[in-house]
C-alpha cells in the first residue's frame, strides 16, 4: 500500500514540523503491515487443511471457504455470535472496509438474522448473507416472513452445530458437563429443519446433505430474487483463541 502525502492526513500547520520523519513512519507502517500479514498467514496455517474439508458434518473452515469463494468481495458478512463471529475474524478474508457486520464484543444473539435485513435495505445492489449458528438464528427465525414482505433478498447460512456451541465447549472444558446447551431428543442430536421453515414462508430453503453441495448453493441463493435460508450441518469444533487475551481465563470451577 503506497503512503499518502503527509499534507492529506494531518492538519497544513503540521505537515512541515512533520516532513523530516514522514519516511521513517511510511518505513514503519510497510513493516508493520508486513509482520501482520505474516502473522495472519502463520495462524491460518493451523487450520489450511480444514478449508477444504470433505467431512460431514461440515467442518466450519470449509463452510468460510466456500462463502469465501461464492460472495463478492464487496458483499456483506453479517455474523451473529459464537463460532461465526470469531472464525471471520481469525480467519476470513475481508478486503473491503465495512463489508463486516458484527455485534463483536456486545455478543448479541439474535443480532444477525435481523441486522442482514438492514444492510440490504441500505446496499439493494449488493450481496448480503447472514452467517450464524443455529441457536443463534432460532432466537429470531420471523426474519425470514419479514424478509418475504420486505422483497430483500438475503441469504442466511446457518452453521448447525445443534447447540450453543461456543458455551457448550466452554462448560465441558470447566465444568465437565454442558448443561442445557447441546440439542438432543432420545440421546441423539436434534436439529430444527430450518430450511423448511424458509419454504413454509414461501423462500428458499436448503438443507445441506454433503460439503461439496454447499458452494452451488449458495451461488444459486445470491443469484435468486427470493431470500434463502441455507442450513449446513456442522462439527461442534472449538474456536481457536490464542494470543494475549484467552475466553477461558475468565473461567473458574467453584468449589
Amino acid at each position: 500500500m503506497a503512503a499518502r502525502p503527509l499534507a492529506e492526513v494531518v492538519e497544513p500547520g503540521w505537515a512541515q514540523a512533520l516532513e523530516p520523519v514522514a519516511p521513517v513512519v511510511a518505513q514503519m507502517g510497510d513493516f508493520l503491515r508486513q509482520e501482520i500479514a505474516a502473522g495472519r498467514r502463520a495462524f491460518a496455517a493451523n487450520w489450511d487443511h480444514q478449508w477444504s474439508s470433505d467431512q460431514f458434518p461440515m467442518r466450519p473452515e470449509r463452510i468460510l471457504s466456500e462463502l469465501r469463494k461464492a460472495v463478492p468481495e464487496d458483499g456483506f458478512i453479517v455474523t451473529d455470535v459464537g463460532w461465526n463471529k470469531n472464525g471471520v475474524g481469525q480467519q476470513f478474508s475481508i478486503t473491503v472496509p465495512g463489508t463486516f457486520v458484527t455485534p463483536s464484543g456486545l455478543a448479541t444473539m439474535g443480532f444477525g438474522p435481523a441486522a442482514v435485513l438492514g444492510v440490504k435495505v441500505a446496499q439493494p445492489r449488493r450481496a448480503a448473507v447472514s452467517l450464524i449458528g443455529d441457536g443463534g438464528f432460532s432466537t429470531n427465525p420471523s426474519v425470514i416472513a419479514t424478509a418475504m414482505e420486505a422483497e430483500l433478498p438475503v441469504v442466511w447460512l446457518v452453521m448447525d452445530n445443534a447447540g450453543f456451541g461456543t458455551i457448550a465447549g466452554l462448560e465441558s472444558m470447566h465444568y465437565g458437563w454442558s448443561f442445557g446447551c447441546m440439542f438432543e431428543r432420545c440421546g441423539q442430536p436434534y436439529r430444527a429443519d430450518y430450511a423448511a421453515m424458509a419454504r413454509a414462508c414461501g423462500a428458499n430453503g436448503v438443507l445441506i446433505e454433503s460439503a461439496g453441495d454447499l458452494g452451488p448453493a449458495l451461488r444459486e441463493a445470491l443469484a435468486s430474487d427470493l431470500p434463502t435460508v441455507i442450513q449446513a450441518p456442522m462439527e461442534n469444533a472449538p474456536t481457536p483463541t490464542p494470543g494475549h487475551w484467552n475466553i477461558n481465563d475468565i473461567y473458574r470451577k467453584g468449589d
